[in-house]
């Protein structure tokens, strides 16, 4: 399907097209000033914006940084709602496994509303992964954990929105506390068998950290019994 703009963007330098005193993306690929790679479609205020990595021989100089676009009154909507989208969100998770089983919970809000997911929530402003992990845990369910180490890095473009993101998801010891869950963040939260939970949740992170937990730990039984 042929996008509505294409949003041609190399080392932070994006390329526009002036129109009537204001910049767009360009939307025909006559306004294009080069070939390019498709990289992903994004939904932009119901319009189709194709993200596409141009081939260059030289630095894009002239181009608008993204960086410089928010600020800029004559540029069209729809490039300062997709250079927004362009940028990766970043979260981070816990996966708090007691004999056999991992700790899930079903959000009430957001996102993840009526999803069974792992504990956790976006990074915020000048956070370590680390720190947004344990924040998150404890204003979610009340309880304290210790970090182990980290099952994975994962990455995700998701198809009805366009947008990017990035999840950290670390091993988790619950420490003293009973589990008291947020009435605002969460319906509910259950005990399941590791297996289980990686099938039946709709989270792409969750499901890829405890995939790889489960094939850590039949790695390690495999060393054992040599």
């Amino acid at each position: 399907m042929t996008p509505d703009f294409y949003y041609l963007e190399s080392d932070g330098q994006v390329y526009l097209v002036k129109d009537r005193g204001r910049w767009r993306f360009p939307k025909t690929r006559k306004e294009l000033p080069c070939s390019f790679e498709a990289i992903s479609v994004m939904l932009v205020a119901g319009r189709r914006v194709l993200f596409a990595k141009p081939n260059l021989q030289h630095h894009p100089e002239r181009w608008f940084h993204k960086d410089d676009i928010p600020g800029l009154k004559n540029i069209d909507v729809i490039v300062q709602l997709a250079v927004n989208r362009s940028l990766p969100r970043g979260a981070a998770k816990v996966a708090i496994i007691e004999k056999g089983k991992v700790l899930m919970v079903r959000g009430a809000r957001g996102l993840t509303k009526g999803i069974w997911n792992l504990p956790g929530g976006f990074i915020g402003y000048a956070e370590h992964p680390c720190e947004s992990a344990l924040r998150e845990v404890r204003e979610e369910l009340g309880i304290r954990v210790k970090l182990g180490r980290l099952l994975g890095i994962y990455s995700e473009t998701f198809k009805d929105s366009g947008s990017y993101m990035i999840s950290f998801v670390y091993l988790g010891k619950r420490l003293a506390g009973k589990i008291r869950p947020h009435p605002e963040e969460l319906e509910s939260f259950k005990w399941l068998p590791v297996r289980q939970a990686a099938r039946i949740t709709k989270n792409p992170f969750a499901r890829a950290a405890l995939r790889d937990y489960l094939k850590y730990q039949k790695t390690n039984r495999k060393k054992t019994a040599l």
